[in-house]
C-alpha cells in the first residue's frame, strides 16, 4: 500500500511537527514563536431584570452631577420685601386704630341736660319746677277799625271780637263766629255758614251760602245774594 493511503502513516506525519516542537522545548532549543496575545474573555451579561443603561453599553456610567451654590441675589431682595410688608401692615394698623377711636368718639352718647333743681337718678327735687306764666293784661287785644279803614277776616271756625269805629269789616270763610261792636260804616259777609253779630251799621251785604247776620240797632241798608243767607234785627 502507498504511504498516502495509510491513515496511520498520515496521522504520524501530522503529529511529527508537534512532536519535534515539544522535544525542542524540553531541550531549550525552542525555535522562534509568535507572541501569544491574551484573548479577552466573554463580556459578563447583566442579571435578569437589569437592562443596560441608556446607550446599551455595559461600560456606560451616568454623568456626574454638578452642585451649584445658591445665589445671594434672592436674599438681597427678599429681606427688603419682608421689611416693606411689615411696615405697611404697621401703618394700616395705626390708621385703623385712629379711625375706630374717632368713630367711637363721634357716636358716644351725649349727656341729657337736666333742669335746675331736678335729680337725674329719680331723687328728690331740690327746687321748684318752672311753670308757664300767664300773659299780663288778660285777654288778647281787640282790633279796632277806624273810619276809612277796612278789616278782612277769613278762615275756618274762628271766634273773634272786633271794635268798629265807622270803618268797614269784611267776613269770609266757613263756620266763623264774629262779634262786631260799635258802629260800622259797612259790613260785608260771604262764604258759608258764618254767624255775624253787628251792634250797628250803615249798610249790610250778605252773599254766599247759609250765612246769618244779626244787627241790634239802626236802620242799615241790606242787600242779599246767594242762597240761604239771613239778615235780620235781633
Amino acid at each position: 500500500m502507498e504511504p498516502f493511503g495509510d491513515p496511520e502513516a498520515r496521522i504520524r506525519d501530522l503529529e511529527r511537527p508537534l512532536t519535534d516542537q515539544a522535544r525542542a522545548t524540553e531541550l531549550g532549543t525552542r525555535p522562534f514563536e509568535a507572541a501569544l496575545v491574551p484573548v479577552p474573555g466573554p463580556v459578563p451579561q447583566p442579571h435578569a431584570g437589569q437592562p443596560f443603561p441608556q446607550d446599551g453599553s455595559p461600560y456606560y456610567a451616568p454623568p456626574r452631577q454638578i452642585v451649584r451654590k445658591r445665589s445671594t441675589v434672592t436674599a438681597q431682595w427678599l429681606i427688603p420685601a419682608v421689611a416693606g410688608v411689615v411696615l405697611v401692615a404697621g401703618v394700616i394698623g395705626v390708621v385703623t386704630v385712629v379711625t375706630v377711636a374717632k368713630v367711637d368718639r363721634a357716636v358716644a352718647p351725649r349727656p341729657v341736660p337736666v333742669a335746675p333743681g331736678m335729680s337725674g337718678g329719680g331723687g328728690s327735687v331740690a327746687g321748684g319746677v318752672p311753670t308757664a306764666q300767664a300773659p299780663v293784661g288778660g285777654a288778647a287785644s281787640v282790633p279796632t277799625v277806624a273810619a276809612g279803614a277796612t278789616l278782612s277776616i277769613g278762615g275756618v271756625d274762628k271766634h273773634q271780637t272786633v271794635l268798629c269805629d265807622h270803618g268797614a269789616v269784611g267776613v269770609s270763610g266757613v263756620n266763623n263766629t264774629i262779634d262786631i261792636q260799635g258802629s260800622c260804616g259797612t259790613v260785608t259777609v260771604s262764604g258759608m255758614n258764618n254767624v255775624i253779630t253787628v251792634e250797628a251799621a250803615g249798610a249790610i251785604s250778605a252773599s254766599g251760602f247759609d250765612n246769618k247776620v244779626t244787627y241790634r240797632g239802626g236802620t242799615p241798608q241790606i242787600s242779599r245774594s246767594g242762597s240761604g243767607n239771613v239778615v235780620a234785627q235781633g
